[in-house]
């Protein structure tokens, strides 16, 4: 039977019954509905509708985005893993940030080439593309951009390990949900290895940092366009603002809620938590819960998992208690809680050999653990026992399985949902008590909280079979308000019980509102290295490297009469140069720097000076005093329409538009626009000394008022700007037949969308000067299919950047 289109089959594998994809529950057997979202990769999809039907399984929803109509059934896999799909698989651990390949399907309007589809996307609940991040930015607080900033540093070298560093600089990839930044899919680097300055100075370009934390983001973002800082750094300097930030702004309220029951199928129950009394704890700024599962089948699982729990316990209090008062860095708090889970391996192991337990009679637990500290969220597990984050924009997996699929996937040897299928595919790889700790491999997680949420810790009881994705909208997302912890947890396990029901069922909930925030009474700093002439980029001058600066750090004050105390650094200093001197010259980087002058300079002469030469002949007098006029070229013609995203800050596509030449097409009333792939075009005042006063970036839409020579700027344009035949068109034929010396062109700058409304550098005006000779390759005609952003009579002040 054909599934109707829109309709989602049971994922109970005794039920099975077609329901509307608007259901949220089954209608015969009441078990909660799979809504699995996918985006989809590679063939072109322009031939879909929304509502077709693809494979008979998979319903378009648009924008690349379908719904999978029967999620119990495996999909269809690629037939083997390729450089691309591998590149998903290596990064298994960043989820939700990046998806996973889910599966492949074919349909005849998408050519020969199947649709790879992933799961985990930045969809939202109601199977919707998240929004961009730069669409999002200029609107968000100073915590979420200091948030999103750092997982963005976080992410880089993964990335660059993979060679998709490329995705970090496509706007269209990178969405927000809340505060996750999520990539829609990854990018190639197709051969050319992106570097962290380059991206440096994207950001530069791209963001604008909210005013209270400006002072501290623009020093970052210069050091990382100079090359002078790495991903790693960036990533610490970020946090340690953003812990400053949590020190100043007001308390995270937590409440938490634990239960665990034996199920209807076992008499004995070898789960245990903590705290364990179902009563609530409240609290603020601090808070820690946990749940080991007793690996079923062995003797004395609950022994195993009730003598984890008291180990973490008292390894663990402690460090908590002083966190109150000091609060620790994330590397302290990562190696506290290996060491702690070592401790509880290391106990259970030693009760297996003083009781002679050998093989499968070895008694052993899995754990996984959340801490709160201030805003920052930590988890630690091992075994299969899962921690999920419940916002407004979705339920999101945290922990991965240390069971035999997700290894063998990691390892690049298959597919996630394929190898779920093997018989053995469920079969831990490591748990507490099973061999000494040297062997054990606790995975640590950090998160940084900005929103309210809720984070589930559960047994395999109660996340088999997807359950927790399947009924977060009605278990966890109401809870998010003021709902009662310990209803909800109650509800969680009785739906457990009902669904699952093969194991015990273990829960821990710890509710967070974090979304209150206040702006900091004090001046945020951040510890930023000086600069490092081993790792500065190859494109600064030399005469701007200081030699003798080694990478130490330095504070950088960011309020007015704040003083850094630098003695120390400057002992410092002293002492590395005096060591330096001490050593041996170390030859092999000149002779490395004067071959790459030799390769550098060969190009010059063969590339280069031609193409020089050519701009110069192409801005100088013609050699024939009466050049025959052509006809004015119509700005908007069809030859000169490229495609335009219809975005806040639309991007023109240059392989759709040639660059045009000043000299030919140029003319006033002409809208033109900065092609996206150009440098920033300089900007000179139209009053007085015609002085650089500031950089226009890329994609912005300007109009041209008049052309003229460097002999005649005060002359003011006679005629209708729009005109084609006005005295001020290049192309005019009232023009004389001499050809003048183009200089400048004056040029009015039409806004761009919300994020051009905000004046930087301090200029005001909309009007500006540019030099003819800065034109050509870098403008082209604005698409004629587009509304003409120049039509407003006065245009807004507009967002200014530096070069890059």
């Amino acid at each position: 039977m054909t599934t109707p289109i829109g309709s989602i089959a049971c994922s109970n594998p005794h039920c099975g019954h077609t329901n509307p994809a608007t259901a949220r529950s089954c209608s015969s057997c009441g078990a909660p509905l799979a809504l699995v979202y996918l985006y989809a990769i590679g063939s072109n999809l322009k031939a879909l509708r929304p509502g077709d039907w693809v494979g008979n399984r998979y319903f378009y929803l648009g924008d690349r985005c379908f719904m999978d109509g029967k999620p119990a059934e495996p999909p269809d896999v690629p037939h083997e893993v390729t450089r691309a799909t591998l590149n998903y698989l290596r990064l298994f651990e960043y989820r939700p940030q990046i998806p996973q390949i889910y599966g492949i399907t074919k349909h005849a309007s998408t050519g020969r080439d199947p649709l790879l589809l992933l799961e985990g996307g930045p969809i939202a609940p109601d199977g919707t593309l998240l929004p961009r991040l730069l669409e999002q930015w200029p609107h968000q607080s100073p915590l979420r951009q200091l948030n999103w900033l750092w997982q963005l540093a976080r992410l880089w070298e993964p990335l660059q390990a993979v060679n998709s560093s490329a995705t970090l600089f496509d706007p269209d990839r990178l969405r927000v949900g809340g505060g996750w930044v999520r990539l829609l899919s990854l990018k190639d680097n197709a051969g050319r290895s992106q570097s962290l300055a380059e991206w440096g100075r994207w950001l530069v370009q791209k963001l604008i940092p909210h005013p209270v934390i400006e002072p501290i983001i623009r020093p970052v973002m210069q050091q990382i366009a100079l090359g002078r800082m790495d991903a790693a750094t960036l990533a610490q300097s970020l946090e340690q603002a953003i812990n400053q930030w949590a020190c100043q702004d007001l308390p995270v309220a937590l409440a938490s809620a634990t239960l665990s029951d034996p199920g209807p199928s076992r008499s004995r129950n070898e789960d245990a938590c903590y705290p364990a009394s179902p009563s609530p704890s409240t609290g603020h700024r601090y808070g820690l819960v946990m749940v080991c599962d007793g690996l079923g089948g062995h003797e004395g699982g609950d022994v195993a998992s009730r003598l984890a729990i008291e180990v973490l316990t008292t390894q663990l209090a402690p460090f908590v208690e002083q966190a109150a008062t000091h609060p620790p860095d994330s590397a302290t708090v990562a190696q506290t809680l290996i060491e702690a889970i070592a401790a509880a391996n290391s106990a259970i192991a030693q009760r297996n050999n003083d009781e002679g337990r050998s093989e499968r009679q070895r008694m052993g637990t899995t754990v996984v653990l959340a801490l709160m500290i201030e805003r920052s969220l930590y988890l630690a597990h091992v075994g299969d026992s899962r921690a999920y984050q419940v916002t407004a924009t979705g339920c999101h997996p945290l922990t991965l399985d240390d069971d035999l699929a997700t290894r063998e996937s990691r390892l690049g040897l298959g597919f996630y949902r394929d190898l779920l299928q093997v018989g053995s595919a469920g079969a831990l790889v490591q748990a507490l008590g099973m061999g000494p700790s040297e062997n054990l491999s606790p995975t640590v997680r950090h998160l940084i909280l900005d929103e309210d949420c809720e984070i589930v810790l559960c047994s395999d009881g109660v996340s088999d079979f997807d359950l927790i994705e399947r009924s977060w909208r009605e278990l966890f997302l109401p809870s998010l308000g003021d709902a009662d912890a310990v209803a909800t947890v109650e509800r969680a396990i009785a739906l457990a019980n009902q669904h699952n029901g093969h194991d015990n069922a273990t829960i821990a909930l710890l509710q967070i509102r974090a979304a209150s925030q206040v702006l900091p009474s004090q001046p945020l700093s951040m510890i930023m290295p000086s600069p490092s002439t081993d790792r500065v980029d190859a494109a600064l001058p030399p005469d701007r490297l200081d030699r003798d600066q080694p990478p130490v750090a330095t504070v950088i004050p960011t309020a007015t009469g704040a003083i850094a105390d630098l003695s120390e650094v400057d002992r410092a200093n002293r002492a590395e140069r005096r060591r330096r001197r001490s050593q041996p010259p170390n030859l092999a980087p000149w002779l490395a720097g004067l071959a790459g002058l030799i390769v550098v300079g060969s190009l010059f002469t063969l590339v280069a000076r031609p193409l020089i030469r050519q701009l110069v002949d192409g801005n100088s007098p013609p050699a024939t005093p009466s050049p025959t006029p052509t006809a004015p070229s119509s700005p908007e013609s069809p030859g000169s329409r490229p495609t335009v995203s219809p975005t806040v800050s639309p991007t023109v596509s240059p392989a759709a538009s040639p660059a045009i030449a000043p000299s030919k097409t140029i003319q006033a009333g002409a809208t033109l626009v900065v092609r996206p792939e150009a440098s920033s075009l300089g900007l000179y005042q139209v009053v007085g000394p015609k002085t650089n006063i500031g950089w226009l970036a890329p994609n912005h839409p300007i109009q041209v008022l008049r052309v003229f020579s460097e002999t005649d700027t005060a002359a003011p344009p006679t005629n209708s700007p729009n005109s084609p035949n006005s005295p001020n068109s290049l192309n005019s034929p009232n023009q004389p037949t001499q050809s003048p010396i183009i200089n400048w062109v004056q040029i009015k700058i039409c806004p761009a969308g919300p994020t051009s409304n905000r004046p930087v550098l301090g200029l005001k005006g909309d009007t500006f000067l540019v030099r003819a000779a800065d034109l050509p390759n870098r403008i082209m005609t604005w698409p004629a299919d587009r509304p003409n952003p120049c039509n407003s009579p006065i245009a807004p002040a507009i967002n200014l950047n530096p070069p890059p």
